[in-house]
C-alpha cells in the first residue's frame, strides 16, 4: 500500500493561516489566503506554499522557506515585520544569556543560514550555525538537513565530545553527498558548520568551513576558529588586507565543507572565563565587521540583545551582500 499524500500546508503551519493560532495576534498572511497558492508544491506533496520564516523542510524534497524565493512575499510589508520577529532568538539560561540571530541580508534572495541553540536534560548547551551553500534549494536544504541532525542529537557523554561531534560531521557530510546524487536538482549541496557544546566551564566546538568562532575577554577579541579558505591562505602570505576580504574572490573558495567529500573536521576544547562573550557567525558577519567594530559594540554596558542587533545592523550598513547570522552567548558565571 502507498503511503498517503502528504499536504505540505497541512503537515508544517506557521500559524498564520485561517484560523491559525496565531492568526489573531499577529493577521492573517496573505499568501495563507490566496487561493492562486494552491498546489504550489508540485508533485505528490501538493499544497498551499509553506513559508516558515525560519526556514524547514516537511520531507527530503519539499522547501518550506518560499517566502524568501518569491518577490511578492519580500515585498510584503507583512512578511517583513514576521521575518524580523522570528529570525532572533533570546534566552537566559542559568548563567548564559543567550541571543541569536539571522538576516536575509540585502542582495541575497534566500537565507540559506541557519542557527540552532538546544539545552539537553543535564543542562548542557549547544549552540550551532550553518551556512548552506550550492544555491537556493541546496544551500536551504544542505543546512536545514545538519540543523535537523544537531537538533535531534542525544545526549553526548562526558569525555566524548569531541569524538561525537566529529562524527555527526562526518555523517552528515556522507548523507548530503548521497542526497545530491539521488536529487540532481541539488547536486553540489553543502554547508558549513560551527558548533559548540557548553559543559562545565568548557567549550567543545567542532569547525568545517569559514563560519567563525570567536571569544570577547577582556577588551579582546579571540578568534578561535580559523576560516578553511583561500582567503585566510592569502592573508597570511600579505597577499591581501583584512579589509580586502568582503571583496575578493578567494573568500569564496572553501577548502572543505560539509557535502563535499571533507577531509576532517577541526575539533577543540576553550575553558571559559566569568565575562566571557562567546560568538559564532556566518561570514556574511564577518567578512564586512572587522574585529575592532566587533569589540567596540561588544565593551558597551547594554543588554546583550542590543550590542547584538547593533552589530547586525553594521553588516547592513557596510552593503549586507551575503546572509548574516551571529550567536552570542554572556558567560556571567562559569
Amino acid at each position: 500500500m502507498k503511503p498517503p499524500k502528504l499536504n505540505c500546508w497541512e503537515y508544517k503551519k506557521c500559524g498564520r493561516e485561517p484560523g491559525g493560532n496565531k492568526a489573531d495576534k499577529d493577521g492573517i498572511c496573505p499568501a495563507a489566503a490566496e487561493k492562486t497558492f494552491d498546489t504550489f508544491n508540485n508533485g505528490i506533496n501538493a499544497g498551499r506554499a509553506c513559508w516558515l520564516v525560519a526556514g524547514t523542510f516537511c520531507d527530503d524534497q519539499v522547501s518550506g522557506t518560499f517566502a524568501e524565493k518569491i518577490d511578492t512575499c519580500r515585498n510584503c510589508d507583512f512578511y517583513k515585520q514576521i521575518q524580523a520577529d522570528e529570525h532572533s532568538f533570546s534566552v537566559e539560561v542559568e548563567n548564559i544569556n543567550l541571543y541569536a540571530a539571522t538576516h536575509i541580508g540585502l542582495v541575497r534572495k534566500a537565507n540559506e543560514d541557519r542557527y540552532l541553540v538546544k539545552k539537553f536534560t543535564d543542562g548542557t548547551l549547544l549552540f550551532a550555525v550553518a551556512d548552506g551553500m550550492g544555491g537556493q534549494a541546496a544551500g536551504d536544504q544542505a543546512a536545514e538537513i545538519l540543523r535537523g541532525r544537531l537538533a535531534n542529537m542525544p545526549l553526548i557523554p562526558v569525555g566524548k565530545e569531541a569524538e561525537t561531534l566529529s562524527n555527526l560531521a562526518v555523517e552528515t557530510d556522507r548523507i548530503l553527498i548521497e542526497t545530491g546524487e539521488r536529487q540532481k536538482e541539488l547536486e553540489g549541496l553543502g554547508t558549513t558548520l560551527l558548533c559548540v557544546l557548553l559543559r562545565d566551564g568548557t567549550a567543545h566546538w567542532v569547525h568545517v568551513g569559514d563560519s567563525r568562532f570567536s571569544i570577547f575577554r577582556a577588551g579582546k577579541l579571540l578568534q578561535i576558529t580559523q576560516d578553511q579558505n583561500l582567503a585566510r591562505y592569502l592573508l597570511e602570505e600579505g597577499e591581501i588586507t583584512p579589509e580586502e576580504v568582503a571583496e575578493h574572490y578567494s573568500r569564496n573558495i572553501l577548502d572543505q565543507a560539509v557535502g563535499n567529500a571533507m577531509e576532517e573536521p577541526e575539533t577543540g576544547a576553550e575553558r571559559l572565563e566569568i565575562n566571557d562573550i562567546l560568538v559564532l557567525s556566518t561570514d556574511g558577519f564577518h567578512n564586512l565587521v572587522l574585529p575592532d567594530a566587533i569589540i567596540f559594540e561588544l565593551q558597551r554596558k547594554e543588554e546583550l540583545k542590543t550590542r547584538a542587533d547593533s552589530l547586525v545592523k553594521l553588516a547592513l550598513k557596510r552593503g549586507g551582500t551575503d546572509n548574516i547570522t551571529i550567536v552570542m552567548a554572556e558567560m556571567s558565571d562559569i
